[in-house]
């Protein structure tokens, strides 16, 4: 048997794993018409986990809960799609599906792994002595996260949730909007309340705006944050990167 990860290596009595799995291909079509029929799903609960078109890049990076960008593996991945149902054993809980998915992709896809480290640049995001302008939340649970487009509303929100929305906007935004990930370096654990406005800068707050443009980049960015008592400082960051040594493109048989 092929294992994957150092803690199995270390430790195989800690190896976890499904009672019973079923892997077929996904169904083939354009992956946009596939979400709009629902064929793209991942519904996980403590007794079983259904999983819908998931590229074998997807269930990878699932598997060991790290970043798109963080795993290096063969771009085929994104290829082949697959359909899991899978029953989780006497006493599982959902949180340990990841685990037992990597067991999954040693088994069935002979799946093999290794980390190593890899310097890159980042912003750091800090408060300088003016800073921050906003307060610790007021408001319950039920106000959590951030709503709205461009004029982010956000509540009970720490500044590690504001820094990986940052990084989201990097790689889903208008070119040169952020281009590196944003690592929080505020010192700031609490959970707070504030108001985000990325949009054009000279557009009225509450109006319709139009398709970002290369104006909404990192100065953009850097502005709203200031107006948070906040900014971003370039740097470099070493992070740990996954990478696959060996997987097959189709599973063993069920």
């Amino acid at each position: 048997m092929l294992l994957c990860g150092f803690a199995f290596a270390q430790n195989p009595q800690a190896k976890l794993a499904f009672e019973v799995a079923s892997i077929k291909p996904g169904p083939p079509g354009d992956m946009m018409q596939l979400f709009q029929s629902g064929k793209v799903f991942y519904a996980v609960d403590d007794s079983t986990a259904n999983i819908g078109s998931y590229s074998l890049h997807a269930l990878i990076v699932g598997a060991f809960q790290v970043p798109d960008d963080q795993v290096v593996q063969p771009g085929w991945t994104n290829d082949v799609r697959f359909d899991i149902h899978a029953k989780l054993p006497a006493g599982g809980k959902k949180e340990q599906v990841p685990e037992m998915m990597q067991t999954l992709l040693a088994e069935r896809f002979g799946l093999i792994v290794h980390h190593d480290q890899k310097v890159l640049p980042v912003y750091l995001m800090t408060v300088p002595k003016d800073g921050p302008k906003f307060r610790e939340s007021t408001a319950d649970e039920t106000a959590r996260g951030c709503d709205g487009g461009f004029h982010k509303v956000c509540g009970q929100t720490t500044m590690e949730g504001l820094a990986d929305m940052l990084t989201r906007f990097g790689k889903v935004s208008a070119p040169g909007a952020l281009d590196r990930p944003v690592i929080d370096a505020t010192g700031l654990a609490g959970k707070y309340d504030f108001v985000f406005d990325s949009g054009r800068r000279g557009a009225v707050l509450g109006e319709p705006q139009p398709a970002p443009a290369a104006d909404v980049d990192v100065v953009g960015y850097a502005d709203a944050l200031k107006a948070l008592g906040l900014r971003l400082e370039p740097a470099k960051h070493t992070f740990d990167i996954l990478v696959v040594d060996h997987v097959e493109r189709a599973p063993t048989e069920n």
